[in-house]
């Protein structure tokens, strides 16, 4: 039985490139998939696949090199553009389409450009196997052609809607919309033109079109929200959205992390032209309440300091399970937006354990604003 061949990382090629170098010297089989042979080109999103009795040590290694080598490679220009942009990846679903919606309110309030992407996939991503020898299917040109050609009409077909309603919005000549379809798989390319592109928000829906019953989010929505590096807004399906002006209460789960403090700052620059109240609360037992309390106390007085003209509450949920607290306290409060900051984990992390923000798309039809600490 041939051994399961998996991804480890995916990269620049300059990047992979290295990876590769590395991962050998330390006796890794490895390859590189994605390098666009065909066109005498190189595919920005290079995957690294190695042996699946390889993935400890190679995440080891992988580690071990992460900081602060290897990461200066792909580091961020400096600055951020100092107009705010929205990026909204769209697959023109429905859940595109409210999430668009959502978008183009926001912008208005924010003074922001708005980037639509949509990602196509590539059948040539997969057609290189685990050898010297490389077999190209012919066809798949012809099928490449096709799928560009859709994916330009029905960008073309989004976009002439979109504008449509920007129209129709009071102002709403002020906002810019751009456009990218660039070919890959999905959730990668976010998360590459994402660096590029330096987005204040990202916003996207939670399923996609070609969605599976037994899939219980989005995969690339999730993949976004784990791995991005910016803020990122993920629409449920099921969230009736009646306008920006709804939008009243925010809230933001805090477990008294540094990290907290980072992503609060980030949260009232975004929502504050939405002129609406922000519900800073923290859950937990009834045993910790005296030492949570006083840590609550803490909060609020630098909140209060810090954020002069905004809205604030503070509270303390007294519950042993985190979700029931949390969802009681959304419904009493009538909670229009949560918030909450997440760690990006690696591989065997993220396999094992979901993040806090997927299990929270799972217990609520609201949307989700995520931070990264």
């Amino acid at each position: 039985m041939e051994e399961k061949i998996i991804t480890l990382a995916t990269n620049t090629y300059q990047h992979a490139q290295v990876l590769h170098n590395i991962l050998e010297g330390e006796g890794i089989e490895c390859f590189l998939q994605n390098v666009n042979l065909i066109e005498g080109a190189v595919n920005s999103s290079v995957k690294i696949r190695i042996k699946e009795s390889d993935l400890e040590k190679a995440m080891k290694i992988m580690e071990s090199i992460e900081e602060p080598g290897i990461e200066k490679l792909t580091e961020k220009r400096a600055g951020r553009p100092p107009k705010p942009r929205i990026l909204l990846p769209v697959d023109f679903s429905d859940y595109s389409e409210k999430a668009a919606e959502m978008a183009l309110d926001w912008a208005l309030r924010l003074n922001a450009e708005i980037m639509v992407l949509h990602v196509y996939f590539n059948p040539v991503i997969n057609t290189l196997p685990f050898s010297e020898a490389y077999v190209y299917d012919t066809s798949l040109d012809e099928m490449m052609v096709d799928m560009e050609e859709q994916a330009e009409i029905d960008m073309k077909l989004f976009i002439d809607k979109f504008k449509e309603k920007k129209k129709r919005k009071p102002d709403g000549e002020k906002v810019a919309i751009k456009q990218q379809l660039l070919r890959g798989v999905a959730e990668e390319e976010i998360l590459r033109f994402s660096d590029e592109y330096q987005p204040t928000v990202i916003i996207m829906g939670t399923r996609g079109k070609d969605r599976k019953a037994a899939d219980l989010i989005g995969s690339v929505t999730a993949e976004v929200m784990e791995m991005a590096r910016v803020p990122v807004m993920a629409v449920p399906e099921d969230f009736v959205y009646a306008g920006i002006d709804k939008i009243k209460h925010i809230l933001y789960a805090t477990n008294f992390e540094e990290s907290d403090f980072m992503a609060m700052d980030k949260l009232e620059r975004i929502v504050k032209p939405l002129e609406v109240k922000i519900f800073f609360v923290h859950v937990g037992p009834h045993n910790d309440n005296k030492w949570d309390q006083l840590k609550l106390e803490g909060l609020k007085k630098h909140m209060q300091e810090r954020f002069v003209n905004s809205q604030i509450e503070c509270d303390l949920i007294e519950n042993e399970d985190f979700w029931v607290g949390l969802e009681g306290y959304i419904h009493k409060k009538k909670i229009d937006i949560i918030s909450l900051t997440t760690r990006r984990r690696n591989l065997v992390a993220r396999l094992i354990n979901p993040s806090v923000g997927k299990k929270m798309l799972f217990h609520t039809n609201t949307p989700i604003l995520v931070f990264h600490a």
